[in-house]
């Protein structure tokens, strides 16, 4: 069966657990071919380190001329309207969170936030993020090296991912679903730690 808009994804995965890879530089310390047998939510350039991945998020524009045969290599990708190819979502805004993602969503400056709202509209029960670490560490601001882009995020961009989840982690409090972070070295600390070891035996 071929999903074809956003409101077909809705609580289709209830109860079921999931792994968002995101980019952090602890990312590139994880051996991911045990997701071989999970459900994953890739994000931007995690094919990288682990291509085989259930869905893919990507808002950035550029990626789509970049990576365009990897982009692709998902079963589902979900992105922004305008964008050339996907699942389209509206952009609200950045700062909030949206429970209805067929009202739009929001991007939290990064694209581990969509994601989480992605996940939550799914229906998951388990969230583990991976690379969630909202720091550069050893000169390094990915698992697949250094963007200059991004070499300034932590006095940019990290504050306000924080916040963003910090918010959301709120939100989210009273659901019957568990949002955790993998990584070890994380800023973030809205959502419980738990090592990637404990969260493949769930």
């Amino acid at each position: 069966m071929a999903f074809e808009s956003i409101e077909d994804f809705k609580d289709l995965h209830k109860g079921k657990n999931c792994f968002i890879i995101s980019s952090g530089t602890s990312l590139s310390d994880l051996d991911l071919s045990p997701l071989e047998r999970r459900i994953t939510i890739g994000l931007n350039r995690s094919f990288m380190a682990f291509p085989s991945t259930t869905y893919n998020c990507v808002m950035d524009h550029r990626l789509f001329d970049l990576y365009p045969e990897e982009i692709k290599n998902t079963r589902y990708l979900f992105t922004l309207e305008d964008r050339p190819w996907g699942i389209p979502l509206k952009l609200q805004g950045s700062d909030g969170f949206s429970f209805d993602l067929q009202e739009g969503i929001f991007s939290g400056y990064t694209i581990s936030y969509f994601a989480l709202q992605l996940a939550i509209y799914m229906g998951f029960k388990r969230i583990f993020f991976l690379g969630l670490d909202l720091k550069n560490q050893e000169g390094n601001t990915h698992f697949f090296g250094f963007d200059h882009r991004s070499e300034n995020h932590e006095d940019t961009e990290f504050p306000k991912m924080k916040n963003a989840f910090t918010k959301a982690a709120e939100k989210i409090k009273d659901m019957d679903c568990q949002v955790y972070n993998c990584s070890p070295i994380t800023e973030l600390k809205c959502f419980p730690f738990i090592s990637f070891e404990e969260a493949l035996k769930f």
